[in-house]
């Protein structure tokens, strides 16, 4: 589409009139108003998929609200005997992913939240501007969106659908069409999520328009895995919390949802060889996500373009599994916790215990073959091991590192394989390579044929960003997001308590008589403070001091919600909208200082649709004022 010079003139004024998050690698769009027709509809290569019945009156809309996906998600997934055709039998998986229907509920999904949008933009135009086009200039209509994808549209499996291209264009014009155009199903989920966010609704509640018209956008990621880390075993989260966090994260382009889903507190996930695990490791019985339960999540991110995944932290972070195992962990709920572990309760998995082999071998082959088919990876932990913990443990009783380094190689290098083995790419933690220097396949040593593994492992960095720089020169792939940067759980405060003395009791540390000062004091903040603002996390740089040469093998990255002080009733403004700005710096690439002012217009303008549109509770962007009087800057 050709653009007349004075509508390129205005790219830089427009760049944050745009209000589109994340930002575009490039767009142009002009200033005419395109009003959305009765019979707008989006075409697939030709056929309609759109949703039916919509009409521009409010009262008359028939259309299911989006937020009841939360509420029913599984009359918004595919059908029942689709699902059963996804699934196999008795919850077996087929392996097959079903492009058509995925790019069917997205085109329904789609033009359900742009014909139903109650997002009236006041906040950011002044209280004395005309901003808002009159319903008399209704002239021109915006009827059709087709669809022009370039790849087959058939059975795959999940390995090659979220390889998929996620770049696209899309044109609008003023003639009543626009026209999207991608080499893949991922490219035309991202394109469909960036149009969702071209209309407003008029406050009459009669219409809906978009005010970019003619607009011409070319998009793509920098990285492709954009993640969310998400702790629901510390404190109970349900299924619906998943849900709806994947709607949000769907919003910004975000593509894997990371579930830590055990840890020492809690086993919340059900495994059906092993029925003790979450009926006595979940806080209650009706916090355990049933193996459907979890199919359904892993289902709706498919649909949404997310890979969810699971982490089963080991060796360390496992004292849930005592709960119906307790031969299988060492140092179990100790007293004096801060000597075996790094937060209460204390248990790590025993290191050279057949038992405990055995145990992570039915676990793997009941859970492996039923999340592989909707995601890539499986995260098997490996931070935060306690040698201490290995004193307690009879079939070591050292702390040692010589002496446990080979048992922890073993144990990783089997969870490792057997998650290979299932088609998915392992991910550790950092500690695994750099304390404990284990001898992990990287893509390096595959790619030069000095490992015959099946798979590399990438390494999730956490603990400094000068980290991530020696995991690339070991020739690692890697995930940044270390907790000086995108740890969203920082800067509330311990959630530890003082003894009531002021000082420790008999036998704590360990083996003394006690009476310690206690090292949590007022103001009790806690280990990663202070608090991570949004712009704090926008201005993060991965790259810095990353060589060109490496900078191939960073995967992506994600921010982290750990849940030591977070529960599904502050989860949502604890996660956004800071989430969102860390999914612009990994679709668009770093960001600098200098683009603060214009995003916090764009983010507050995703914010309020997110809040009226999709119903998530997210936290205040920028006081009102400053939106519509054009920003406060100091």
């Amino acid at each position: 589409m050709a653009f007349p010079t004075a509508v390129i003139l205005l790219l830089a004024f427009l760049a944050s009139a745009l209000a589109i998050w994340p930002e575009p690698v490039t767009f142009q769009a002009g200033s005419s108003v395109l009003w959305l027709a009765h019979d707008f509809h989006i075409s697939l290569n030709g056929q309609n998929a759109s949703s039916p019945g919509y009409s521009h009156g409010r009262s008359e809309r028939h259309v299911p609200a989006l937020s009841s996906i939360h509420r029913h998600p599984s009359r918004f997934l595919v059908s029942q005997h689709r699902r059963q055709r996804m699934n196999g039998v008795n919850g077996s998986s087929s392996g097959q992913v079903y492009e058509y229907e995925i790019l069917e509920q997205a085109i329904q999904t789609t033009t359900r939240a742009i014909q139903t949008t109650s997002f009236v933009p006041w906040k950011f135009h002044s209280r004395k501007a005309n901003w808002e086009p009159s319903l008399d200039s209704q002239q021109a209509f915006l009827t059709e969106v087709v669809i022009h994808q370039q790849s087959p549209i058939g059975q795959t499996n999940a390995t090659a659908f979220f390889a998929g291209d996620e770049s696209y264009t899309m044109d609008v014009g003023t003639n009543g069409s626009a026209a999207i155009r991608s080499n893949s199903t991922m490219g035309t989920i991202r394109a469909l999520q960036t149009l969702e966010q071209l209309f407003y609704a008029h406050s009459s509640g009669s219409a809906v328009y978009t005010p970019y018209a003619p607009l011409s956008i070319q998009d793509r990621p920098t990285w492709r895995h954009r993640g969310v880390n998400l702790d629901i075993s510390r404190n109970p989260f349900q299924p619906s919390d998943a849900l709806r966090t994947i709607d949000a994260m769907a919003t910004v382009k975000l593509s894997r949802l990371h579930l830590h889903a055990t840890d020492a507190q809690s086993w919340p996930i059900e495994i059906p060889s092993l029925p003790d695990l979450a009926r006595l490791g979940a806080y209650q019985p009706q916090l355990v996500w049933s193996a459907a339960q979890l199919a359904e999540v892993q289902q709706y991110g498919l649909s949404k373009g997310i890979a969810v995944f699971l982490e089963i932290d080991m060796p360390g972070h496992s004292a849930a599994i005592a709960n119906a195992y307790p031969d299988l962990i060492a140092a179990f709920n100790e007293s004096d916790w801060s000597t075996f572990a790094a937060e209460p309760p204390t248990g790590q998995l025993k290191l050279n215990s057949s038992a405990v082999y055995e145990f992570l071998d039915t676990l793997f082959a009941d859970l492996l073959p039923r999340v592989s088919p909707y995601t890539i990876n499986f995260h098997n932990g490996g931070d935060e091991v306690q040698a201490n913990a290995y004193l307690l443990d009879e079939t070591v009783q050292s702390n040692s590192s010589v002496v446990l380094q080979p048992m922890v190689q073993k144990m990783m290098n089997h969870v490792s394989e057997l998650s290979s083995n299932a088609g998915l790419t392992p991910i550790m933690w950092e500690e695994m390579l750099l304390e404990w220097n284990l001898t992990l396949p990287s893509a390096v040593a595959i790619k030069n044929g000095s490992s015959n593994a099946t798979s590399d492992v990438i390494i999730q960095v956490w603990i400094s960003s000068d980290n991530l720089n020696t995991v690339l020169e070991k020739g690692y792939r890697a995930l940044f997001g270390d907790y000086n940067h995108w740890y969203l759980d920082c800067g509330h405060g311990t959630f530890l308590n003082p003894y009531p003395s002021g000082f420790s009791p008999s036998g704590i540390p360990y083996n003394t008589s006690g009476g310690v000062p206690t090292q949590i004091l007022d103001p009790f903040t806690d280990y990663c403070s202070p608090f991570k603002n949004w712009r704090h996390i926008y201005v993060y740089n991965p790259l810095e001091n990353i060589t060109a040469n490496l900078q191939h093998l960073i995967e992506g990255g994600e921010v982290h919600l750990w849940t030591e002080q977070i529960d599904p009733v502050d989860m949502d403004r604890k996660l956004w909208p800071r989430a969102a700005a860390a999914a612009e710096v990994l679709w668009t690439g770093p960001r600098t200082p200098g683009m603060i002012e214009g995003a916090s217009s764009r983010l507050g303008e995703w914010r309020e649709r997110l809040v009226l549109d999709h119903g998530v509770g997210v936290e205040v962007v920028q006081e009102t004022w400053c939106l519509m009087e054009g920003g406060c800057n100091l």
